[in-house]
C-alpha cells in the first residue's frame, strides 16, 4: 500500500516539472517562476452515491441522495497550464443501499486520483478574462474501502465486514463549473462518474459487471502564488516591429 502511494506522489510530481519544462521557453515579458505559479487548492464537500446491482433510485436523484448516499470531503491540487491542468486529488466518503430486506450494507471508502483538464471557456475565449467558466475532466487512480453488511437472522441484524486487501483502481470522468469571486478565490460545484475495478464494494457479486459511484460537491479554491493567464496584445506589436508581444493578464 505504502508503495502504491509512494509511486502516486512520484508519477503527479514528475508529470508536472516536464511539463513545465517544456513550457518555459514559451513564456516572454516579465519572468515568473514557472514552477511555484499558477497553483490551486480546493476544498470541496458533497455526496458519494452508490451505483450497482443493489441500487433502486439511479434515475431519481433526490432518493438518490437520501437513501443511497453519504457525505464526502476532498481537497484537490491543481497545476493550471493556459487553458489545461493536472491535479491530484483526496477523497473520502462512502454510500449504503436498503433495496433488498436480507442484504443493508454501508460503505465508506479512501481515494486518491490523478486526474487531467480541460477549460472550456478559456480556450474558446482566450483573450477575454471571464468570471466563470467550465472544466472537463478525467482520470485515475486508487481507492480502500470497507462495507459492513447487516444479514437479518431471526429478527435480527449481523454485521458481515469485508474491504480491500490492497488498494482498487478506479477510473473517472466528470465537469465542473465555476466562479471567480476574486483573482484568487473561485466558488466550484462538480459532478463526476467513477468506476471501481471489482463488483464487490456492495459486498454483492453479480452480472459480471463492475460497481459505479459518483461523486457530487460544492468547493471553494484559493490560487497559491499568482494565478496568471497571458493574452496577445495586439496593440504593442506595431512597436515591436510586427513580432507578437505578450502581457500577463488576471
Amino acid at each position: 500500500m505504502k508503495k502504491s502511494r509512494y509511486l502516486f506522489v512520484g508519477v503527479l510530481v514528475a508529470l508536472v516539472i516536464q511539463i513545465n519544462s517544456s513550457l518555459a521557453d514559451e513564456w516572454s515579458g516579465p519572468k515568473t517562476n514557472v514552477l511555484l505559479n499558477n497553483w490551486s487548492v480546493n476544498l470541496n464537500f458533497g455526496f458519494t452515491s452508490y451505483f450497482g446491482d443493489l441500487s433502486q433510485y439511479d434515475i431519481d436523484p433526490l432518493n438518490k441522495l437520501f437513501y443511497e448516499s453519504k457525505p464526502a470531503c476532498g481537497v484537490k491540487l491543481t497545476k493550471h497550464l493556459k487553458g489545461f491542468g493536472i491535479a491530484g486529488q483526496l477523497i473520502y466518503g462512502g454510500f449504503k443501499s436498503d433495496y433488498k430486506p436480507e442484504h443493508i450494507f454501508e460503505t465508506s471508502l479512501l481515494e486518491y486520483t490523478i486526474q487531467g483538464s480541460i477549460d472550456v471557456f478559456s480556450l474558446l475565449f482566450p483573450s477575454t478574462p471571464l468570471k466563470y467558466g467550465m472544466e472537463v475532466y478525467a482520470g485515475t487512480g486508487q481507492f480502500m474501502f470497507r462495507t459492513v453488511r447487516y444479514v437479518q437472522f431471526d429478527g435480527l441484524q449481523t454485521p458481515e465486514q469485508t474491504g480491500t486487501g490492497v488498494p482498487e483502481f478506479v477510473y473517472f470522468f466528470g465537469s465542473s463549473v465555476y466562479y471567480n469571486v476574486t483573482d484568487k478565490i473561485r466558488i466550484t460545484t462538480d459532478l463526476s462518474i467513477r468506476q471501481a475495478q471489482n463488483d464487490n464494494i456492495d459486498k454483492y457479486v453479480a452480472n459480471g459487471d463492475f460497481d459505479y459511484y459518483s461523486l457530487l460537491n460544492v468547493g471553494i479554491s484559493y490560487s497559491l502564488g499568482k494565478l496568471t493567464t497571458v493574452v496577445r496584445d495586439e496593440s504593442r506589436q506595431k512597436i515591436n516591429n510586427g513580432a507578437p508581444v505578450w502581457r500577463t493578464s488576471r
